[in-house]
């Protein structure tokens, strides 16, 4: 290839379970005989800009600048498709916020759908090839902690920088009895995201966890049931928090999971359940249920992605939504 059609191309990364999740994918493509035209041996990726080889100095200053001042943030993979002229296969998150906001950081072209490749090759190929992937393929959620800046072609890598990871300098732990109000209003501004998004109001649905919770219920929940209540403290500051209920059939019951809405897409809710998990095998119980809005679907595909499985819904009269409820064994 001709030295002028070289181009510099910033990719955003993902953490590692992602990349094992997406390279697996590809990886059950390449053992049934699909090997492609894409370029191999480089990190699974989200490619955010390209640009002509001489901004590579201004590329690296941006990466560096960039790894100073971006958080890492979860995306949502939902689906699968086929594009290109059906020469792509490829795994495409949901759009968000955080993704936007990075696109806008690194490229001002607009002409973009973020995408993950697996495959790139002749239209008959991509549609055997594509059998595999969807037998394969769950949604998850993943995490892009990374840039990376390579040059094509011949493939040569330039610099990689880690995004900030805030989570790190935060920390589950137990809650304390004087916490309690601060613990409410971490539980009402966390619901309440989902009551506007749903349309629920103190009128129409006056149980629901935003507009029920108070300091009376925490209190009773702490000295007359005895729950289990953790927080994820970061600089002094309850940013998350979690309860457990020990039920009479032998299990355990996660409730009011919430992380305020500034401090999302960081990894903390991750962070919480794991906590959950570890505590329900202290506790002894080999299986965690949960409730949620079953109209919630990407709350679901976040607790599935962890390994809980859907059990069942009811709809209650008091609700204008319908209780979705999910299970996990613990062992």
């Amino acid at each position: 290839m001709a030295e002028a059609e070289k181009l510099l191309y910033i990719l955003a990364g993902y953490d590692e379970a992602s990349e094992e999740i997406l390279s697996g994918l590809q990886n059950t493509l390449y053992e049934n005989g699909f090997v492609g035209t894409h370029t191999r041996n480089i990190p699974m990726h989200i490619t955010l800009g390209s640009f002509p080889t001489d901004r590579e100095e201004a590329l690296k200053m941006l990466l560096q600048k960039l790894s100073s001042e971006v958080d890492s943030f979860e995306v949502t993979f939902n689906h699968v498709g086929i594009f290109g002229g059906a020469h792509v296969l490829f795994a495409a998150p949901d759009m968000s916020d955080e993704l936007i906001a990075l696109k806008e950081r690194c490229s001002d072209s607009f002409d973009w759908t973020p995408h993950t490749t697996f495959l790139i090759d002749e239209p008959d190929v991509i549609f055997r090839a594509a059998p595999y992937v969807l037998h394969e393929f769950k949604p998850f959620v993943g995490r892009i902690n990374s840039l990376h800046l390579y040059e094509f072609f011949p493939t040569r890598h330039i610099l990689s920088v880690t995004l900030r990871d805030t989570v790190l300098s935060g920390k589950v732990r137990e809650m304390a009895q004087e916490e309690i109000p601060e613990c409410v209003q971490v539980i009402r501004e966390s619901f309440r995201t989902v009551a506007d998004e749903f349309g629920f109001t103190a009128e129409n649905a006056p149980r629901f966890t935003a507009f029920a919770t108070d300091e009376g219920r925490l209190q009773y929940q702490y000295f007359i049931e005895k729950r289990p209540m953790y927080v994820f403290s970061q600089h002094g500051r309850i940013v998350g928090y979690y309860s457990l209920a020990l039920t009479e059939d032998g299990c355990a019951e996660l409730n009011n999971l919430a992380v305020l809405p500034e401090f999302r897409h960081r990894g903390i809710g991750a962070k919480l359940l794991e906590d959950c998990f570890r505590q329900v095998r202290i506790l002894g119980r080999r299986k965690l249920k949960i409730g949620i809005v079953e109209e919630n679907a990407v709350l679901r595909q976040w607790y599935e992605s962890f390994g809980f499985a859907h059990t069942g819904t009811v709809k209650y009269d008091f609700f204008p939504f319908t209780c979705g409820y999910m299970e996990k064994e613990l062992i």
